[in-house]
């Protein structure tokens, strides 16, 4: 088999497991990190700072076989993100919305506490993480915790960030967490062909940081405004503007379109918002909003 640079790390690394030793020796510890299956060997040796073409020669060159002891020590245990240290990992549990109760808190809390973690991060996608588990407790702590684990990294739906909005907040204009949590329940883990982040919030403060999502909703006195294809990157890039005034269903059914279109165009690693400047906007609303009666 001959391995080129469109070709993913998980498919090289199902085709030869030995692979796994060839990434290692430059500095590419790429089965401690779920989002690398993912990615090209290109994308990887320009991440990684590495010659692609070195890449690609010594992927080739080696004999097929298992990976080393060392390198299956290294094997993502499931739900665990490798630590910079190469050695720990993280556990994301999922709280929808940053939302739960402080019975769960105690028992992340106590989790953390037992197998030693380093410590416990709250994260910006409203979620806590439990840092620094030793490889042979992972498996343990979700056992232990009886949670999904989060979405945080791959090509998939990210968790559905939230701002407290009518439910608790004196300013909020629109129930941002009833939305939220149902188009969490609907989307979060859902794969596509890149990571895609979905915000909502309940008013015009944009607490939620919609504007910088692939999607992002956004309360007002008179429904809802819809955005698309916004990231916080390193090209960052403002959503586009795209319906108004919109009803909670309405919002869904829009959702929904656009993640199917985009499912159906998008290429590997390739956000919404670069596909849109690909195909340009106008294409994304004739194809999108012309099955939506909203106002734009």
């Amino acid at each position: 088999m001959n391995i080129t640079r469109d070709m993913t790390v998980g498919d090289v690394l199902k085709a030869n497991p030995k692979t796994a030793d060839v990434f290692r020796s430059l500095g590419m510890q790429c089965l401690g990190c779920p989002s690398a299956t993912g990615e090209t060997v290109a994308g990887a040796a320009r991440t990684h700072g590495v010659s692609e073409a070195e890449l690609l020669q010594k992927l080739n060159a080696i004999e097929q076989g298992d990976m080393s002891d060392t390198a299956k020590a290294l094997a993502q245990p499931k739900g665990a993100v490798l630590q910079r240290d190469k050695e720990t990992f993280a556990i994301v549990p999922h709280m929808p919305g940053g939302i739960t109760s402080a019975e769960t808190l105690r028992k992340i809390a106590d989790v953390a506490e037992r197998y030693n973690a380093a410590a416990l991060k709250c994260t910006s996608a409203q979620r806590i993480a439990i840092v620094g588990l030793k490889h042979g407790d992972v498996e343990k702590a979700w056992a232990d915790l009886q949670m999904d684990p989060g979405h945080a990294v791959g090509l998939c739906v990210r968790s559905i960030k939230i701002c407290p909005a009518t439910t608790f907040c004196k300013r909020g204009q629109q129930d941002a967490v009833g939305l939220g949590l149902e188009l969490d329940k609907k989307y979060h883990g859902m794969e596509l062909p890149s990571k895609f982040k979905i915000a909502v919030s309940g008013c015009q403060n944009s607490c939620s940081e919609p504007a910088v999502r692939d999607i992002g909703i956004m309360g007002t006195p008179k429904g809802y405004v819809l955005m698309v294809g916004g990231n916080a990157g390193f090209n960052p890039r403002l959503g586009d503007k795209v319906a108004s005034e919109l009803e909670p269903d309405q919002v869904m059914d829009l959702v929904d379109k656009i993640i199917s279109w985009y499912k159906d165009n998008g290429k590997r690693n390739e956000r919404i918002g670069e596909l849109i400047d690909r195909v340009g906007l106008d294409r994304f609303k004739q194809e999108v909003l012309g099955q939506v009666e909203a106002r734009v």
